[in-house]
C-alpha cells in the first residue's frame, strides 16, 4: 500500500515538475503594444515621390500602366463614369494616387484625382478623389481645397472593405524657382514616357508623401525599443501575411527601411531579437492599431557574443576624426561602452568611466562608442565634461557586429579582444576592478 501511495506521489510530482516547466517555457505572456503614431521611413523622408498631373480632355483615359509603354493600346483605357462638378474651375487636369485598398476588375493599383485649376495660380485647386474606384465623382463626399497661399494638404484613404481604415498621402506643391536642374529632368522623363497623355509640366505636379507606418515606443523594466508596421502594398491593411513589415529598433532612432522584417502568421511566425532575448510576433491588427508579442524563453538561443571567444574586428573613427582600430589595444583590457547622449543615466555612467580611466589605464582603455550624435557635439561633450577616456564614433555596421540594440550596451575584452564578461555597468566593473588590483596590493 505504502509503495503503491509512493509511486503515485512520485507520478504526480513528475507531472507538476512537467507541467510547471512547460508554463515556464510556453506560457510566455503576450505583450500589445499600441501603435499611436503615424509616420515615415527614413527611405520615404528622402525620396522626392512625384504625382504627375495630365491635362484632361475626354473621358476615356489612358491608364498609368501604360507609363514609359510605347505602345498605349496595351492595356484598357479607363471610361470616366461621372465627372464631379467643376463649378468655378477655368482648367481641368488628372492624376493616379498610388493605393490597391479600392480595386476593381477594371481599375487596380491605382484611382484617379480630378483636378480643378490645376495650373498654379491664384485660384485655388480642387481635388476630386474617386475614393471608391467605382469612376464616378459624385459619390466621394466634397472636394479637398488648397488655396494659392496653401502649400500642401492631406487625404485620407480608406480600404472599401474596412470602413475603419484610415490611410494618410501628404500632396505638397513642387516649390518655384528651386532645383532647375533636376525639374527639367522630370519634365523631360514624363514628356518622353507619358504615352498619350498630355504632361502639364513639373510646376503643376505635387510631391508625395504616405504615412503607412504606425508606430509606437516599448518600454519595460527591462527592455526599450521602436516597435512599427508597415503597409507595404498600400491598401490601408497592416497584417497581410508575407507582404506588410515589421521594425524593431533603438528607443529614439527612426524607422529603417533595411532593416524591416516580413510578417507571417500561422506556426512560422516572425521572430525578432532584442536585448539578447527572442521575441515572436502573434498578430497585428488589420488596421494598424495595435500589435502582440510574445517572448520565447529562456530555452531559445539568441545571437550574441560568447564568453572567452574573440570578438569582431572594427576601425573606428574619434571625435577628432583620428582612426583607431580595436586591434591597436590587443595588450591591454578594453571596455566598450555604448551609449549616446539621450541616455538618463550618463552623468552617473561617466563618473565611473572617467573613475576607471583614471585609476586603471594602465590596465584597461575605456572606449565610450557613441551612436547617432554628431562628431562635433562629441567635442564639446568631451572639453565640457572633461573626458579622459577615448569617445569613438559608433555606426550600425560596428552595432551589428556587436549586438547592440539598446543602449547602453557594454562590453568588457580581455586582452587579444576575447570577451570576459558583457553588460556590466561601469560601476560594477570599477568594483571589480578596484577589488582585483587594489585589495591586491
Amino acid at each position: 500500500m505504502q509503495i503503491h501511495q509512493s509511486i503515485t506521489f512520485l507520478r504526480v510530482f513528475m507531472t507538476f515538475l512537467l507541467v510547471s516547466k512547460g508554463l515556464q517555457v510556453f506560457g510566455q505572456k503576450t505583450i500589445r503594444i499600441v501603435l499611436n503614431s503615424n509616420i515615415e521611413d527614413d527611405k520615404t523622408k528622402k525620396t522626392q515621390a512625384i504625382i504627375p498631373v495630365y491635362k484632361y480632355v475626354s473621358t476615356s483615359i489612358e491608364p498609368y500602366d501604360n507609363f514609359g509603354i510605347v505602345e498605349s493600346s496595351k492595356s484598357d483605357w479607363i471610361k470616366i463614369n461621372k465627372m464631379p462638378d467643376l463649378t468655378g474651375c477655368v482648367d481641368t487636369g488628372y492624376t493616379f494616387i498610388y493605393f490597391s485598398g479600392a480595386n476593381t476588375e477594371k481599375n487596380q493599383g491605382y484611382i484617379l484625382a480630378i483636378i480643378g485649376n490645376y495650373y498654379r495660380s491664384r485660384l485655388t485647386v480642387q481635388f476630386h478623389i474617386d475614393k471608391n474606384n467605382n469612376l464616378d465623382f459624385t459619390d466621394d463626399g466634397p472636394p479637398v481645397y488648397l488655396p494659392f497661399d496653401q502649400n500642401s494638404f492631406s487625404v485620407g484613404l480608406k480600404n472599401i472593405a474596412f470602413p475603419e481604415s484610415n490611410y494618410q498621402v501628404k500632396f505638397s506643391r513642387i516649390e518655384f524657382g528651386k532645383n532647375m536642374a533636376y525639374k527639367n529632368l522630370l519634365d523631360d522623363h514624363y514628356k518622353k514616357r507619358s504615352g498619350n497623355k498630355v504632361f502639364t509640366k513639373i510646376n503643376n505636379c505635387y510631391r508625395e508623401q504616405r504615412f503607412n507606418i504606425c508606430s509606437d515606443r516599448f518600454k519595460n523594466e527591462t527592455d526599450s525599443f521602436v516597435i512599427a508596421i508597415k503597409d507595404m502594398n498600400v491598401n490601408a491593411l497592416y497584417n497581410d501575411d508575407g507582404i506588410d513589415a515589421v521594425f524593431i529598433g533603438p528607443y529614439n532612432q527612426e524607422i529603417v527601411s533595411e532593416d524591416l522584417i516580413k510578417y507571417k502568421s500561422g506556426k512560422s511566425k516572425a521572430e525578432f531579437e532584442w536585448n539578447e532575448k527572442k521575441f515572436y510576433i502573434e498578430k497585428i491588427d488589420p488596421l494598424g492599431k495595435w500589435i502582440e508579442i510574445r517572448e520565447a524563453g529562456s530555452h531559445k538561443k539568441v545571437k550574441r557574443l560568447r564568453k572567452c571567444r574573440k570578438t569582431p574586428k572594427f576601425s573606428f573613427m574619434t571625435e577628432m576624426n583620428e582612426k583607431h582600430s580595436i586591434k591597436d589595444f590587443k595588450r591591454k583590457n578594453v571596455y566598450l561602452y555604448f551609449w549616446n547622449d539621450d541616455l538618463a543615466s550618463l552623468e552617473a555612467d561617466t563618473s565611473y568611466l572617467r573613475k576607471i580611466q583614471k585609476e586603471f589605464g594602465n590596465k584597461i582603455q575605456v572606449i565610450g562608442m557613441n551612436y547617432g550624435d554628431e562628431p562635433k557635439s562629441m567635442r564639446f561633450f568631451q572639453q565640457y565634461y572633461r573626458i579622459n577616456w577615448l569617445i569613438g564614433m559608433s555606426n550600425k555596421e560596428i552595432n551589428t557586429k556587436y549586438y547592440v540594440e539598446n543602449l547602453p550596451k557594454t562590453y568588457w575584452l580581455g586582452k587579444r579582444r576575447r570577451l570576459k564578461e558583457r553588460n556590466i555597468s561601469p560601476k560594477d566593473l570599477y568594483l571589480k576592478l578596484e577589488n582585483k588590483y587594489k585589495k591586491s596590493k
